[in-house]
């Protein structure tokens, strides 16, 4: 399935440059072993700099795991930056990146139901 924050599953612009950030998915209300979220996720940029971007996923609070990377410069093509990381309960993922509108999401959803942990 599409990001919930994907518009048909087109691309998302992290257009936040600071917390809470842009926000890419909203995980299933479900607890595991119920049900979760697979999350997977790419970037490319539309900038001829590289741009430091930060993904954080949290239940809310201030319990945000972070994972901070550098996007290569345009024309470099889409790099991986999650992989199946799975996620449930209503956790949000988004991202933030040091320049606003230069960053694109793409990704996929798996609902996972039942399968445990």
């Amino acid at each position: 399935m599409t990001l919930s924050a994907a518009t048909n599953g087109a691309p998302i612009k992290i257009t936040a440059t600071a917390t809470p950030g842009t926000t890419i998915h909203t995980a299933t209300t479900s607890d595991m072993p119920e049900g979760c979220d697979e999350v997977w996720l790419w970037v490319g940029s539309t900038s001829a700099a590289v741009i430091n971007a930060t993904l954080h996923i949290s239940s809310g609070a201030l319990d945000a795991q972070s994972i901070n990377f550098n996007v290569p410069a345009a024309y470099n093509g889409p790099i991986s930056v999650l992989q199946g990381h799975r996620v449930c309960d209503g956790v949000v993922v988004t991202a933030t990146a040091s320049v606003a509108e230069r960053i694109n999401v793409w990704g996929n959803v798996n609902r996972i139901s039942g399968q445990g942990t």
